[in-house]
């Protein structure tokens, strides 16, 4: 939040780039956020200061330079800004931690002439409840969540290389599909984490996905991976063992073709989009329905593209399943 609450001169400049090219017809916030990789609010977000502050100017839906305006980025004020937040993290770090009465740093940290101690916080009476936990019922949590396979809703539209939305042709779209698991919660995903840190996913996520898929009852016939050049061999490994758990098939249908910067570091669909587009290529996908399997899903784009691919190359219906989901 900090380093992003104003974006970088060099985005600021990117955006500006954009406007300069569109001349007088000026560029609607989904034409700038195909070339920058901002998120949409925070594109409008810094429209509206650059508006503000006389860089730019609002025309219906669309944004064009201020002719003749002197706007400059002002790099120390914003470098101001951000030491005054990093001064705020810190006080918030230490809220609760310092040993300080919990009003007494709320009060000084608000610039209370006379702070002094409430006596009733846990700072200064300690604290009133203890922390364990029951084992059973940490345990029957965990159980909880691993019993609870997230539903993929498949994307019913997605940009076009300049950044407008369009209707995916009902052949080339994807299933609903399935995920293990959530980034981060305290289900399957500890499994996944240290199998993406290992390099190979253990037989017990095999047996589980399996189990998850019988339980789903997609109609698939053979099983595919989206393959990664930084990973190797660690999804397609995974897919393998987990054809073989299911009684089906694989086919090495889905190929790397460009290596493309993590999903992660894209920050809207149209570059999410855009990352995907060209970067796999299909050989001759066998008949019937396909599971193709991921390991973490970022945007969900990815699995959306090469359904697409594998549908337009011939294949049956495409049911993704991914271990973790980031949503």
């Amino acid at each position: 939040f900090i380093e992003q609450a104003f974006p970088r001169r060099e985005t600021v400049d990117a955006v500006l780039r954009v406007l300069d090219d569109a001349g007088a017809d000026g560029a609607s916030t989904p034409e700038i956020m195909a070339v920058v990789n901002l998120g949409r609010g925070r594109i409008d977000a810094l429209l509206k200061v650059l508006d503000v502050e006389g860089a730019v100017s609002r025309m219906g839906t669309r944004w064009v330079l201020e002719p003749g305006s002197t706007w400059a980025y002002d790099a120390e004020r914003y470098a101001r800004i951000t030491e005054l937040r990093r001064h705020e993290q810190a006080a918030m770090a230490a809220f609760g931690a310092d040993g300080r009465c919990l009003m007494r740093a709320l009060q000084e940290e608000l610039d209370d002439p006379d702070p002094a101690d409430c006596g009733r916080c846990s700072a200064c009476a300690g604290r009133a409840y203890g922390v364990a936990l029951d084992a059973t019922l940490v345990r029957d949590a965990a159980l909880h969540l691993r019993s609870r396979p997230l539903v993929l809703e498949a994307k019913k539209m997605a940009p076009d290389a300049e950044g407008r939305m369009k209707k995916i042709p009902e052949d080339a779209r994807a299933e609903d599909g399935r995920a293990l698991a959530r980034l981060g919660d305290g289900g399957w995903d500890p499994a996944i984490q240290a199998g993406l840190r290992a390099g190979r996913f253990d037989d017990e996520l095999v047996d589980a996905a399996a189990a998850a898929i019988r339980s789903w009852g997609a109609p698939v016939a053979w099983v595919a991976a989206v393959p990664s050049t930084r990973k190797g061999d660690l999804v397609p490994d995974f897919a393998r063992r987990l054809a073989g758990a299911l009684g089906l098939p694989y086919a090495d249908a889905v190929a790397r073709t460009q290596e493309r910067p993590p999903q992660r570091e894209m920050a809207n669909a149209a570059q999410q989009a855009a990352n995907v587009r060209g970067a796999f290529a299909i050989a001759d996908p066998p008949a019937g329905p396909c599971l193709l399997v991921d390991d973490v899903r970022f945007s969900g784009w990815t699995l959306a593209m090469v359904a697409g691919q594998l549908r337009r190359r011939g294949s049956g219906p495409v049911f993704p399943f991914a271990l973790t989901s980031a949503f």
